[in-house]
């Protein structure tokens, strides 16, 4: 078989002559190899193409056609093989890419919401600890959202006075969500 030329071989190959498909491995192989290893710079991947290239080969040689240069069916069959896996890692690697992302999104998101609600809840705690008029025109304000007159208007007092009350309580919480903060965060 080694002094047969690649035609002769391949007319042998569609006739299910392993000797012929042997022949034509022991000729391609290596040829094929190394270029698909400098391609993807895997030993294992360079194999397995290589050999993914010759089992097709193997599988469609009834219907092989080549014409002129065996050699160059091969190196293009390889090429569209290398094409074919680096589009496929790509591909993985986007999607990867794309499931971390979205991992990394949800779980700040749940952890957004769990620290919203614990600081909500530690605000609102908050409030309720504050005396009852300052606390009344802290809720008028920020829960109805009523202007400072409405509230003076409402409970009958000045709107100075409303002004001084809601200064208080704004600095008062402020400062105890910070205390908490520092707390929770260091």
């Amino acid at each position: 078989m080694k002094s047969q030329s690649d035609i002769v071989l391949i007319e042998l190959l569609k006739c299910d002559s392993m000797p012929a498909f042997d022949e034509l491995y022991c000729r391609y192989w290596e040829m094929l190899y190394d270029i698909a290893y400098k391609k993807l710079k895997d030993k294992d991947d360079a194999k397995d193409l290589v050999h993914d290239l010759f089992l097709q080969l193997w599988n469609s040689r009834a219907s092989l056609n080549v014409y002129r240069s065996f050699s160059g069916f091969l190196f293009v069959s390889l090429k569209n093989k290398i094409i074919d896996k680096q589009r496929l890692t790509a591909n993985r690697l986007n999607k990867n890419t794309d499931i971390a992302s979205e991992t990394v999104t949800h779980q700040n998101t749940v952890y957004d919401q769990v620290y919203y609600n614990e600081l909500n809840s530690f605000l609102n705690h908050q409030i309720d600890l504050l005396p009852e008029k300052m606390k009344e025109i802290y809720r008028l304000s920020r829960e109805e959202n009523l202007s400072l007159e409405e509230i003076a208007n409402r409970l009958s007092i000045s709107t100075q006075t409303v002004k001084n009350q809601l200064t208080t309580a704004v600095k008062r919480l402020r400062q105890k969500i910070s205390q908490y903060l520092s707390v929770i965060l260091f």
